[in-house]
């Protein structure tokens, strides 16, 4: 009972008396582990999308083909300034899933494609982002498939 006694003064003398004083520490400085939390530039109607960085420094948009991806949104999102999840690249501790903007072999590597899906790495003349290798195949746009994520230039 005396312990009890004593860590009750103690919660009274950090807390106030009647526990009305609230501590926060939850600050936005520091580093992620993997994943960070960020507003979304517009709507996001579908999850596994590319990301790229937004319009401001707590905002992300979705990538697009000629876009450098930063990562995956895990969420949907139904308004501008919701919150999502976003996956980085470089840092994920697992694989993640992306939706497919056509047929994808399995082992391909993949770089963006419109509205925040990927595609077969394409062979043509210029920058190439990849963002991963294929786990599975996709057989139609729209697929989700998992993907082993990792994120480098191919400059032909």
């Amino acid at each position: 009972m005396k312990m009890m006694k004593g860590k009750w003064k103690a919660l009274d003398w950090l807390f106030g008396k009647g526990g009305r004083v609230v501590l926060l520490a939850n600050i936005a400085e520091g580093t992620h582990d993997g994943n960070i939390t960020k507003a979304v530039d517009a709507a996001v109607t579908e999850r596994f999308l590319l990301a790229k960085i937004g319009s401001a420094s707590d905002r992300v948009a979705v990538a697009g083909a000629a876009d450098t991806p930063i990562g995956v949104i895990t969420d949907e999102a139904a308004a501008v300034g919701d919150l999502v999840n976003l996956a980085l690249f470089g840092s994920a501790r697992s694989t993640l899933r992306m939706v497919a903007s056509a047929a994808i072999a399995q082992g391909a590597l993949l770089e963006p494609a419109a509205s925040g899906r990927v595609a077969t790495l394409g062979a043509g003349v210029g920058t190439h982002h990849v963002v991963g290798r294929a786990l599975d195949a996709a057989a139609n746009a729209g697929d989700v498939i998992e993907v082993d994520p990792h994120y480098f230039l191919r400059v032909i």
